[in-house]
C-alpha cells in the first residue's frame, strides 16, 4: 500500500545538513558497492508495535480453530520459541514459526497454511518504502554503485521479492537472505562477511547503511568498511519527547491489547512520515518545536476518532489547533494517511486512547509547547492551563512486549515502571537483595 500523500513537513537546518551529507557519502567515488539493511532502513510499515499486524488476523484464526487463546499471543510466543530453538540453525523463519503455531493453536495443516498465506499477504500490503532510505538507494543506483540488500526478516524469498518490488527496490543488484544460507541475522560478523563477498574487492570499497549501532556501524568500520547509521523511525519517534512514555505509563499492559490498535497505527504513521529523516529531540518541546507535528498526532488522533474534546482547556487548545494553519495541515495529513492505509481494516477496533495525546498536552505540556499557544489564549486560560500542568509519569518503552507473571503485572499497574514511587521501590529491593547476599 503506497498512498500518494506527501506530508507537508519542513526539515530543520540540522536535518537538511545530515541528509545532504549522507547523500554525498553514498555518491562518493571511493566505494564500489553500497549495502542496505532492508527492515527499518529501506522498508517500514505503518505500525508502531511488533504485534500490531497480528491483531488483524484474529478473526481468521477463530474461523480455523476452537482454541480460545488469541492469535496475537500465540504468534508472539511462537516467534520467541522459534528464535530460541533455531538460534544455531539460521534463526527463526516464518515457516518454523507456523510449525509451532500449528501445534499450539491445534490447527490442521491446511489451516496452518491459510494463516501463513494471510500473514504473507498482509506484510506485503502494509510494507512501504522509507522515504529517505529510498533516496539513498536511488542515489547509489544513479552513481552506478553495486547495490546489496540484506533481508533481515523471517519471511521467505518470494515474499521478500514481492515486498521489494512493491516498494520500488526490484532493481537491486544483490539480495542476501540469511536464512537461505543458514545464517542467523544476529551473527553480525558473519552477515558482514557475506556482504563483503558480494563486493568483489577490498572491504574499503563497501559502504553499509543500517539502523543498528553494533551490527551496521561498529562491525563494518572495525573491519575496514565505511558505514552510515539510519536510525529506525519508531525509536526516533519515541525519543523525540515524553508522549509515548506517558501513554505507556498511563495504560501499562492494556496498551498492548486490540482496544488500542488504532492509536498504535496513528503512532506508526506519525513515525513513518515525520521521523523519516533523523532529528534530535528539541529542548523544552515534545513535538520537535513543530506545530505541524503537534497537529498531526494530537489533532489528528481526535479527528480520526471523531471525538470532541471535554474540558475547558482541552477545548481551547483544540480550537487553537484547528485555527493554526500548520497544526491543521498536520491534522489533515494524518487523517488522509490513516484512511489511505487502514480503511476496511480497523473499523471493529474502536478508538480507545485517541484522547491521550490531547490529555498529555493539557496536563503535561513542555514549556516550549505552552509558549506556542500562549499568544493565542486569553491570559486567564493560560494561567488556568499552567496551574493544572505538572510533570508526567514516564515509563520505558520496549520494542517487544515483556512477559511477566501476575504479581509483576499488578505491580506495574499500581506503580508503572519509570515513576518515582516505582524507582524508590526498585531501589529498596536492590538494597534488600544485596544484604541477603552478605
Amino acid at each position: 500500500m503506497n498512498p500518494d500523500i506527501r506530508p507537508r513537513i519542513q526539515l530543520t537546518a540540522e536535518q537538511k545538513a545530515l541528509k545532504d551529507k549522507m547523500l554525498k557519502e553514498v555518491k562518493g567515488s571511493s566505494y564500489k558497492a553500497v549495502s542496505f539493511k532492508m527492515t527499518g532502513t529501506l522498508v517500514i510499515t505503518p505500525f508502531s508495535e511488533h504485534n500490531d499486524m497480528f491483531m488483524l488476523m484474529e478473526d481468521d484464526f477463530k474461523d480455523l480453530t476452537t482454541v480460545k487463546k488469541s492469535f496475537t499471543e500465540l504468534r508472539a510466543a511462537a516467534e520467541e520459541a522459534a528464535e530460541l530453538k533455531y538460534a544455531s540453525q539460521g534463526g527463526a523463519t516464518l515457516s518454523k514459526i507456523y510449525d509451532i503455531i500449528e501445534k499450539t493453536g491445534k490447527l490442521s495443516p491446511s489451516s496452518r497454511d491459510k494463516l501463513y498465506k494471510r500473514e504473507c499477504e498482509l506484510i506485503v500490503y502494509f510494507s512501504i518504502p522509507r522515504g529517505f532510505g529510498k533516496e539513498l538507494f536511488k542515489a547509489a543506483k544513479k552513481a552506478k554503485k553495486k547495490t546489496i540488500i540484506v533481508a533481515d526478516t523471517i519471511y521467505p524469498r518470494n515474499v521478500i521479492v514481492n515486498i521489494l518490488s512493491h516498494c520500488g527496490y526490484e532493481n537491486c543488484d544483490e539480495l542476501i537472505i540469511p536464512s537461505e544460507i543458514s545464517l542467523n541475522i544476529s551473527d553480525n560478523r558473519a552477515v558482514y562477511e557475506t556482504i563483503t563477498k558480494k563486493v568483489n574487492g577490498s572491504a574499503s570499497k563497501l559502504l553499509h547503511i543500517g539502523g543498528d549501532v553494533v551490527a551496521d556501524v561498529e562491525v563494518p568500520i572495525m573491519n575496514g568498511s565505511k558505514a552510515l547509521l539510519l536510525s529506525g523511525v519508531i525509536p526516533l519517534m519515541v525519543k523525540s519527547g515524553r508522549l509515548r512514555g506517558f501513554v505507556q505509563a498511563k495504560q501499562v499492559y492494556d496498551y498492548d491489547t486490540p482496544d488500542f490498535l488504532v492509536l498504535h497505527c496513528l503512532f506508526g504513521i506519525y513515525a513513518a512520515y515525520l521521523f523519516d529523516v533523523p532529528q534530535n529531540k528539541q529542548p523544552q518541546s515534545d513535538f520537535c518545536n513543530d506545530e505541524y507535528m503537534l497537529g498531526a498526532i494530537v489533532g489528528g488522533s481526535l479527528r480520526v476518532a471523531g471525538i470532541v474534546p471535554e474540558g475547558d482547556i482541552a477545548q481551547v487548545l483544540y480550537d487553537i489547533i484547528n485555527n493554526s494553519e500548520r497544526c491543521r495541515e498536520g491534522m489533515e495529513d494524518m487523517e488522509k494517511l490513516y484512511h489511505a492505509y487502514f480503511d476496511g481494516h480497523l473499523s471493529k477496533f474502536g478508538f480507545k486512547g485517541c484522547t491521550l495525546p490531547l490529555e498529555f498536552l493539557v496536563k503535561h505540556a513542555a514549556i516550549g509547547d505552552r509558549s506556542t499557544f500562549q499568544s493565542r489564549m486569553s491570559a486567564a486560560d493560560f494561567v488556568k492551563w499552567s496551574e493544572i500542568n505538572h510533570e508526567a509519569e514516564i515509563a520505558p518503552v520496549y520494542g517487544r512486549r515483556m512477559k511477566q507473571n501476575g504479581m509483576s503485572k499488578l505491580a506495574d499497574k499500581l506503580f508503572p515502571p519509570g515513576t518515582k514511587v516505582r524507582n524508590i521501590a526498585d531501589g529498596l529491593l536492590v538494597k534488600m537483595k544485596e544484604k541477603t547476599k552478605l
